[in-house]
């Protein structure tokens, strides 16, 4: 075979590995559902932002709207966990998307009318925060159902591209559509959650938990009880705390570097959030490349030291275009982290807790709004780059400490830990 030929075929096997879930008619719904649904919530991300930010100027306020949110996805985390594992999946997952989609689309006409006020984004935000927990432990307690054992963790890693795929268009689009005009933006969250929601629809039902047959409560506590009996699981969700608590609210500040560090109008912000997509899509697919390596332990530990180190550079960036790279970076960092955190916990977790397990693992989601707010309160008192720069040095001396003190699970060569004799 000549050189070539060889070479090609390399790269065909290598495709083929890296998107090999894909080719799964089921998983596909959940991933392309996925992939609209996330569309929704970046554009809704860097729209609702924008839109706390210009009616009030406040960087706290900023946080309050998102904190609306995060407060009951925090609280009602692990009863989602639980209905996970009890109840049908796709009705589930489709339920709790159509309720979000109302929620966008009434948010919408507020902004289309030109009544919107700062209260009602939060209110809106509440309600969907009530409705969010009731999807996200689901979807990842129905990719060990819809592909094979060995395909779970590259199914895993093309979950976090398609996060990741969204995180570069839909912020430009948002972007875009803002400095054209803010009721397009809200529009086009509510058609992106409604086309999630119907393609959703057309995972196979029936797909229940086994096992679960107490209450709701004591079905809980039975998954705060498995994690607690297993130090190496306990270590996995503290490692993914973390980064969301000092590291992941950078981006709802990104509309203060945009206007007050860098002077630049609402397309460039959609090109900052773009680059940050940009390097998490080449992470993601990495990962998902890569994904039966068993040094995940070490480059998970590797990825989130240079995620706060490059956080931090950023932060004290004033020139736009070195802005720019550096977030490519942020985001490249930040998804490789993240995704060998996620697939790590999923790995070591038994099947029948995946929802319960996921849930707590949902929550670090929930906090990051909630983090917001003291670091939107620090960031109006001592200035954004200074707040971002501190946390990003932070979040990395922290990672570096939790995989010192868990050295004999996370410091290994390999990522095949025993969850059972913990």
């Amino acid at each position: 075979m000549q050189p070539g030929a060889q070479a090609g075929s390399g790269f065909k096997h290598g495709m083929v590995q890296a998107f090999g879930s894909l080719r799964l008619r089921d998983y596909r719904m959940l991933w392309f559902g996925m992939l609209f649904s996330l569309m929704a919530l970046q554009i809704d991300l860097v729209a609702r932002s924008w839109l706390a930010y210009d009616l009030t100027g406040s960087a706290f306020t900023l946080g309050l709207v998102a904190a609306a949110r995060g407060l009951p996805q925090l609280i009602l985390s692990p009863l989602g966990g639980v209905a996970a594992d009890r109840f049908d999946k796709r009705r589930l997952l489709v339920t709790s998307e159509v309720i979000v989609f109302s929620l966008a689309l009434t948010t919408a006409m507020l902004v289309h009318s030109g009544v919107i006020q700062v209260w009602h984004l939060a209110v809106l935000g509440f309600c969907q925060g009530i409705a969010t927990p009731f999807s996200m432990p689901v979807r990842t307690a129905l990719v060990p159902h819809l592909v094979h054992d060995s395909q779970v963790p590259n199914a895993l890693a093309l979950e976090s591209t398609a996060r990741n795929i969204n995180r570069v268009f839909a912020p430009a689009m948002a972007g875009l559509l803002l400095a054209w005009h803010p009721t397009l933006a809200f529009y086009a969250v509510a058609v992106a959650y409604g086309l999630g929601v119907l393609t959703l629809m057309r995972l196979p039902s029936g797909l229940r938990g086994d096992g679960v047959r107490s209450g709701p409560f004591a079905e809980m506590m039975i998954g705060f009880r498995y994690i607690w009996e297993r130090p190496s699981l306990m270590a996995l969700l503290l490692l993914a705390y973390i980064p969301i608590l000092l590291g992941m609210p950078f981006q709802q500040l990104l509309p203060v570097f945009q206007s007050d560090v860098l002077n630049m109008n609402e397309r460039a912000l959609g090109f900052m959030y773009t680059a940050v997509g940009l390097g998490a899509i080449a992470g993601s697919m990495v990962v998902a490349y890569i994904a039966m390596t068993p040094h995940k332990n070490k480059l998970q530990i590797a990825s989130g030291i240079a995620f706060g180190v490059t956080l931090s550079a950023f932060a004290l960036s004033t020139n736009y275009a070195l802005s720019l790279v550096l977030l490519s970076i942020v985001g490249f960092m930040s998804s490789g982290y993240l995704t060998f955190n996620r697939m790590l916990v999923v790995l070591q977790t038994d099947r029948a807790l995946y929802g319960r397990v996921m849930s707590v693992y949902g929550m670090t989601w929930s906090l990051m709004p909630l983090a917001l707010l003291p670091i939107g309160a620090l960031a109006d008192q001592f200035g954004a780059p200074a707040t971002v720069a501190g946390a990003g040095l932070l979040m990395s001396l922290v990672i570096a400490s939790i995989a010192l003190r868990f050295s004999h699970y996370y410091l290994k060569g390999s990522s095949k830990v025993p969850a059972q004799s913990d």
